[in-house]
This record gives C-alpha cells, sequence and structure tokens, in this order.
C-alpha cells in the first residue's frame, strides 16, 4: 500500500484527478492524505467534495481554513449571494447537507504513529508537543461537530488573541486553537501569530518574523510535519517538516509525495 499526501487543491478538479493519474492511485489499496483547502477558489469544489465523499477510507482529510469557511456560510449565511462565485455550485446542490455533514466531521490534525508523522493544514504552535496539539484539535473539532457549532461558526474569524495561553477559554481558546492549525505562517519574536506577511521566508519584508516551523526549541520535532496552506513556500522539505502547497488554483502546481520518500515531490502542473 502506498500513501500519497497531496497540498491544497482548492477546487482543481482536473489536476487533482490528473495527479492521481500520474501517481497511479488504486483506491482501497492505496491512501491519500490532503492537507486541507479542499475547495474555494478554483472551478469545481463541488466534483472535489463529490469524488473524496466517495473514497471513503481511502483518504484521510484536515480542514483547512477555506474548508471552514464553506462550513460558517452554509451553516450561518442568511444570505448567499455574498459567498464567493466559486462555491455556488455546491450551495446549490442536492447533496450540499451531505458534504458539509462529511466536510465538518474531518480532523483538524492527523498523527500516524506507525509513520511517524503529523498531517495539518498550516502547521502546529511551537511550544505545542504532539500529544497537547491532538488534545486542542480535539476540542475544537468537538465544538465543530456538536449542536454549539453555529454559534462558534460566527465568531470563528479574528486575529484575536494573538499570543496562546493554556488560560485562554471559551470562544477565545477555540478561536487561537482553530487559527494555530490552519492559519499560521510568522511569529514575532516574541511567539505572537502574524497573519500580514505571507512571503517566502527569503522574501519577508520583516525580518524580525520566524516561520513557525523555525522558532528555537520547538516542541513538536520528534514526528515529520505535512502542511499546505503557505502558497509562496512551494515545495519545501527540511529538518522533519515538507510543505507541499504549490499554488495550483493561481496558476503553480498541485503537488505530492509519496509519504516514504518525502523529499521527492511529484506534481501536475495547473491546466489554465
Amino acid at each position: 500500500m502506498a500513501i500519497y499526501a497531496i497540498g491544497d487543491i482548492q477546487g482543481c478538479y482536473i489536476e487533482f484527478r490528473a495527479l492521481l493519474e500520474k501517481l497511479d492511485f488504486q483506491p482501497g489499496s492505496d491512501q491519500l492524505w490532503l492537507t486541507g483547502d479542499l475547495v474555494n477558489r478554483g472551478p469545481q469544489s463541488l466534483e472535489v467534495l463529490r469524488y473524496l465523499q466517495n473514497l471513503g477510507s481511502s483518504i484521510v482529510a484536515v480542514l483547512g481554513n477555506h474548508d471552514l469557511h464553506l462550513i460558517a456560510q452554509v451553516m450561518t449565511n442568511d444570505n448567499p449571494k455574498s459567498i464567493e462565485s466559486s462555491l455556488h455550485p455546491i450551495l446549490e446542490s442536492r447533496d450540499k447537507i451531505d458534504l458539509i455533514e462529511w466536510l465538518r466531521h474531518l480532523p483538524l490534525l492527523f498523527v500516524d504513529d506507525k509513520h511517524q508523522t503529523a498531517l495539518v493544514h498550516a502547521g502546529l504552535h511551537p511550544h505545542w508537543n504532539l500529544l497537547e496539539s491532538q488534545q486542542y484539535a480535539n476540542e475544537v473539532e468537538a465544538v465543530l461537530r456538536g449542536h454549539s457549532a453555529e454559534r462558534f461558526l460566527k465568531v470563528m474569524y479574528g486575529d484575536t488573541p494573538s499570543r496562546w495561553g493554556e488560560h485562554l477559554s471559551g470562544y477565545d481558546r477555540y478561536r487561537i486553537i482553530l487559527n494555530c492549525l490552519t492559519r499560521i505562517r510568522y511569529l514575532t519574536p516574541d511567539i505572537e501569530l502574524n497573519f500580514i506577511e505571507k512571503n517566502h521566508p527569503e522574501k519577508n519584508q520583516n525580518a524580525s518574523l520566524i516561520p513557525w516551523f523555525e522558532v528555537g526549541n520547538r516542541e513538536n520535532q520528534e514526528y515529520r510535519i505535512i502542511f499546505g496552506h503557505w502558497s509562496t513556500l512551494q515545495f519545501y522539505s527540511k529538518n522533519n517538516i515538507t510543505c507541499l502547497d504549490g499554488g495550483c488554483v493561481f496558476g503553480g502546481q498541485l503537488i505530492s509525495i509519496d509519504i516514504d520518500r518525502p523529499s521527492m515531490p511529484i506534481a501536475v502542473d495547473a491546466s489554465t
């Protein structure tokens, strides 16, 4: 059995299927690990969701910020016209409710002890070890899957609090956990989240900012961490860190790896 990790699809269904063909992916025997942001911006988010849902146990997917945005819009928005046009086919589909229910039951973090690998959309707070990271992810997953999901989704958006503390509670706690798992890129020297800078570290305009995975004494270094979200980082594999977001939806590439050979990317170019 082969396990292939794939970066942000974002509705790029044609490229996704082309990549699966290139990988010679065999459902039922092989498995896909997806870094999230399955939908939005690309032209065929509905087709992506339907295909993935039908794969059943052949996939492991974590939630990305765009997936959460879709869930929030469907569960809380009274004005569908305000939702991005790329998501309209989902809203108008006969199986919308089933797809959203499937989506909101996906995990925020997946840890595979056998392969000593963690899968997450954006990253982990450098002061969280893997056990803590899983516990915090589980806290928010329980909210997203529970009866209070709609209330939380209405206040999910926001950049504060920007500094983690175990004392945080309620929606502030859930929001920063979610922001770490699905939006993190850079931190300040005093470990405050920065959501403004998105460039590659070599082109970063603020020299004081630190990529989350380069913070000194990071407490989650024991396993490889596979993530997406950071399209300007492209394929990056160093020190047990692997980024797979090739910015396919922006005209880049859809990138994958065989998790047994994480330094050897397999990719297809965007079709347009």
